[in-house]
């Protein structure tokens, strides 16, 4: 008997322990009140980042030292602003420190809490990190780095996170950017390969399987080998009617997005296979049509239509749509494509076209119009009018910054038209 009441005394002081934190890990009110709209306004200098990552990528026998500007860091942090609209974040850099602050909205009932945390990376010859502040909890910096390590290379089955941490050579910092030095990075990719592998069989091995069989068929196509352009629609269309010849009102979803990941892999871009594992048939060259095909007349709004479709069923709507803003963004560069308008159509009207798709009420449906698809109206709007090309200073000239007024009524043009379109008016 004394050992069940001690089992419940210990078990009592645990729950009110965990509670405790709990209440001391959640605020009323937000520390950071950043606007996204403003810290993405540079998302044109993350070209320069992508660089240096991909270079030290493909050089992984030697070391590198890879410089983030103050500009880049506050672009992608705009960037994860406008994919989550529950999160804030801020980053100050300074010679003593990089200060971090996010605040994470969390809903309680009919209260609306948040996670605030702050802390600061310091300069050093690793990966150093000031005491963690959670609310009004405090954790020391090693101890939350060694905590967060421990879980990702329990979740992994490896010691992946560790040998993240390990190639950090040193971390130093300025008013005007970080830099870190990392070790040659070809054990920690190759590492790196067979985690992703494996997590991604364990993830979904039927998405995977239907996609790489989805994949493999519509290579097979006398299509795929025509020696110029072919309409987008039509990869779509017998690519669908093989799905619903294959699928069940109770299978219809699954199957639906396992088609839309295989024709993105094959029209849009292979490495999107990286997201559901391995369905190429030859590991060393990817199934790709002959002749680049076309929506509207372009192969790179198919390509924006279908990669966006994918990323629709691999992620939240919120998620999609801000990538391919942050790509028009990026493009605003020198050299880049610029801004387009049209491109984002193209972006929203794939978000579109896979949400019907993959919705249990309309998914069946789908399948029956996109087998019979003739015309690239029924899922790809209009293009007319609608500006493009636009340099940064054109852009900022222009729209100033997105979330004007102006930005807001060129998106509302694009949501007017996708709205006109028979087959987004269905689902939620």
């Amino acid at each position: 008997m004394r050992i069940i009441r001690g089992l419940l005394l210990v078990l009592v002081l645990l729950t009110m322990a965990v509670a405790g934190i709990i209440v001391l890990m959640i605020e009323a009110e937000p520390v950071v009140q950043a606007k996204a709209a403003e810290q993405v306004a540079d998302a044109d200098t993350v070209h320069d980042l992508l660089k240096q990552v991909t270079t030290s990528i493909e050089d992984r026998h030697q070391g590198h030292v890879i410089t983030v500007s103050s500009q880049q860091i506050d672009s992608i942090v705009g960037f994860l602003q406008r994919a989550k609209s529950d999160f804030r974040g801020y980053v100050d850099v300074t010679p003593a420190g990089t200060q971090v602050k996010a605040s994470m909205a969390l809903p309680l009932g009919g209260f609306t809490g948040y996670i605030n945390i702050d802390s600061t990376i310091l300069p050093a010859d690793r990966f150093v990190l000031d005491e963690l502040k959670i609310g009004d909890l405090y954790v020391p910096g090693e101890l939350a780095v060694s905590l967060v390590e421990w879980l990702v290379n329990r979740w992994t089955k490896s010691d992946i996170a560790t040998q993240a941490r390990t190639q950090i050579e040193k971390v130093s910092m300025d008013e005007q950017a970080v830099s870190v030095t990392l070790r040659p990075l070809d054990g920690f990719l190759r590492q790196l390969n067979e985690v992703k592998n494996g997590l991604t069989v364990d993830q979904d091995d039927e998405l995977r399987d239907l996609t790489a069989y989805y994949l493999r068929y519509i290579s097979w196509q006398d299509i795929a080998l025509a020696d110029t352009p072919q309409p987008a629609i039509e990869f779509i269309r017998l690519t669908m009617k093989r799905v619903q010849q294959k699928s069940t009102q109770e299978t219809a979803v699954t199957h639906n997005r396992a088609a839309i990941l295989a024709l993105a892999i094959f029209i849009g871009h292979h490495r999107v296979a990286n997201f559901v594992g391995d369905v190429q048939p030859d590991a060393d060259k990817a199934l790709r049509p002959a002749s680049l095909p076309v929506l509207r007349g372009r192969n790179d709004l198919a390509r924006h239509f279908l990669i966006s479709a994918a990323l629709k069923v691999l992620s939240e709507q919120g998620v999609t749509l801000a990538i391919g803003e942050f790509k028009e963004l990026m493009d605003r560069a020198m050299g880049g494509s610029g801004y387009s308008f049209v491109d984002l159509t193209a972006d929203m009207a794939g978000v579109e076209f896979a949400r019907v798709g993959t919705t249990p009420e309309s998914a069946r449906a789908f399948q029956q119009k996109m087998s019979t698809l003739q015309d690239e109206g029924t899922i790809m709007p209009a293009i007319d009018g609608l500006v493009e090309g636009l340099s940064k200073q054109a852009f900022i000239d222009k729209y100033q910054q997105v979330d004007s007024p102006a930005y807001l009524q060129e998106v509302a043009r694009i949501r007017e038209r996708l709205s006109q379109i028979p087959l987004y008016q269905s689902g939620p």
